[in-house]
Formats: structure tokens, C-alpha cells, sequence
């Protein structure tokens, strides 16, 4: 994904918010087609403001980038990147319901990633949602409102088998600790995968 997040916070209000937690309401758009791209010129008309760099993510607002929002989008571009064709696809062969939104609220990181002091300096954070891979935590309250707001960070854990390790350890070259090279030559690693989103003042 290339998401150009705003370039400012909106001034104008949410006509319908809740009292409560000052979240607004989501305003759903339905449509029988999956948009694979967008322009400059399909900004919300009421976007949910973002406060880029802030620290807190309630305060910093959720990227929006799903058309189902259309009104309240924050953010052009798609999510996945050149992969949402394949969304386009299936629901052009009646396989998939257009209105479909994953439901992300038994999701969460398996390791932790910071956080960090660049993540709050809008000045060093300008290619990454350094709240993306923690949609269902930090964006919550939106998420139960109705939102349809997607991780654009990914984060697990996997073990690697390289021929090179099981050759180095077998000669000599490296030594297993058990924690990161097994003995059998397997490495574990922590990887993530990003979606760029990219913030142009």
C-alpha cells in the first residue's frame, strides 16, 4: 500500500459523535465493486482527523484507507498494495461479498515492538504506521463502533532452515546456543511485514 496519510488535521468536527469518547460514528458506504486505487481527489469530505507523530493513539487518530468509509477517509491509496486486485477479483466472481470486513478483535502481535522515540517525531516517522501492527489494541473503541480499519504491520515468529547454518555448525563455523541457532541448524527469528504509509507534509 502507498497511503498518503493528511497532510493536516481537518478542522472541521464529525457531525455525529458519540458523548461519551468523542469517537464518531462510522458512516458506512455500500458499494457492489472494490475500488483498486484512488486519487488526490477522493479525500474524505468529513476525514477522521490525524495528529501525525503523536504519541497517544486515541489522540493520533486511525489511518483510513477502506472505501468503506468513503466520507470519512483520512488516507488515499489501498491496502495490500498491488494485492488488492485480487479482492477486486473475487468479488467480481461472486465469491467474495463486497461489504465483507475482517474480523480482526482475536488478533494481536505475537512480540512486542517498541515503542520508540522516533514514533512520536513526525519528523523521523514518515514511511510506517508505527501503530499498525496493534490496530486491535490501540484502535479499539473505533473497531467496536463499526470502523473497518486494517493492520498495514504484521508481526510473527518463524523458524528458518538455512543448508549454510547446518553446514557452518557441521564444520564448525558456528556454534548453537539453543536460543536463536537450534542444533538441528533451524534459526528463530522474529520478522514483519510492512505496508508502507507514507506521511507528505
Amino acid at each position: 500500500m502507498c497511503t498518503l496519510t493528511s497532510t493536516s488535521s481537518p478542522k472541521k468536527k464529525q457531525k455525529i459523535q458519540n458523548d461519551d469518547d468523542g469517537i464518531p460514528v462510522p458512516e458506512i458506504t455500500s458499494l457492489d465493486y472494490v475500488n483498486l486505487t484512488t486519487h488526490t481527489d477522493t479525500f474524505g469530505v468529513d476525514p477522521v482527523p490525524i495528529s501525525w507523530g503523536h504519541p497517544d493513539p486515541i489522540v493520533r487518530g486511525p489511518v483510513i484507507c477502506t472505501v468503506r468509509h468513503n466520507s470519512q477517509r483520512n488516507a488515499i491509496g489501498a491496502h495490500s498494495g498491488s494485492y488488492c486486485i485480487y479482492t477486486g477479483l473475487a468479488v467480481a466472481a461472486g465469491k467474495l461479498n463486497p461489504d465483507y470486513v475482517p474480523n480482526l478483535k482475536l488478533t494481536s502481535p505475537v512480540f512486542k515492538i517498541g515503542p520508540h522515540d522516533s514514533w512520536s517525531n513526525p519528523k523521523k516517522i514518515a514511511s510506517i504506521d508505527p501503530f499498525g501492527h496493534m490496530t486491535t489494541d490501540s484502535f479499539s473503541k473505533y473497531l467496536d463502533k463499526g470502523f473497518d480499519i486494517r493492520p498495514t504491520i504484521a508481526v510473527t515468529k518463524a523458524h528458518i532452515d538455512l543448508p549454510e547454518c547446518r553446514e557452518a555448525i557441521t564444520a564448525g563455523r558456528l556454534v548453537p546456543d539453543g536460543k536463536i541457532l537450534l542444533p538441528s541448524g533451524q534459526s528463530i527469528c522474529s520478522k514483519a511485514a510492512i505496508e508502507p504509509v507514507w506521511y507528505l507534509p
